[in-house]
């Protein structure tokens, strides 16, 4: 392998919360949430059928969730350190996320982030329920439904595969990872498969870790 990449998801990894499940509870219905929440843990629900009908009960203007968004949202402390060392590197960072561009880019600017390389889902914010985009359609062969795994083989073509997550979206991709950083749903996942990874809970650890 010639080079590296790193593919990072975004609600929960780089943002200290999950963004998806903040505005979904604040802006949605919090008896669809915990009921769709338990049909993606019981794998009686794909991911995109569990984001869907979350945000089906929003009806928030886009702009107001915005606002929320850059008033609540912080990002993960060490990203920017990671985010200069790709640069200065030469490495590819890219995120990959099951959120909406529209509420991503706006946090991103605010970071000095706005040149990052974004790969996500998008929203209609219909007022009379907001519907989702999803950037992916495929099902994939190992997982059987669409995830993050063929983003990253694309993205990575051949580099060395960094992947750096924290929950469901983020399994098939990582389980074909060169080297993964996990916290959170993920570790667990992982490690009860017994795939190697490195927890982290800070990017500082993460940007010590790729520096050596």
């Amino acid at each position: 392998m010639n080079g590296r990449t790193l593919v990072v998801d975004f609600d929960g990894t780089i943002t200290e919360q999950d963004l998806l499940d903040q505005i979904a509870l604040t802006f949605g219905d919090e008896d669809v949430y915990r009921e769709v929440d338990e049909g993606l843990d019981n794998d009686s629900l794909t991911l995109h059928e569990v984001i869907r009908r979350e945000f089906e009960p929003v009806r928030t203007p886009l702009e107001q969730v915005r606002e929320w968004v850059l008033e609540n949202v912080r990002v993960r402390p060490g990203v920017h350190e990671v985010v200069a060392l790709a640069n200065e590197r030469g490495w590819r960072f890219v995120i990959v996320s099951s959120g909406f561009r529209e509420l991503i880019e706006p946090v991103l600017a605010r970071e000095g982030f706005a040149g990052v390389e974004l790969l996500s889902n998008a929203v209609d914010p219909d007022p009379e329920g907001w519907k989702v985009q999803f950037r992916v359609s495929e099902v994939c062969e190992v997982c059987g439904q669409p995830c993050k795994r063929s983003t990253a083989a694309a993205v990575a073509d051949g580099t060395e595969l960094v992947y750096i997550g924290d929950g469901y979206s983020d399994r098939c991709a990582a389980e074909s990872a060169d080297l993964v950083f996990a916290r959170r749903g993920l570790a667990s996942y992982l490690e009860e498969r017994g795939v190697p990874f490195e927890r982290f809970e800070d990017f500082h650890s993460i940007a010590r870790r790729l520096a050596s």
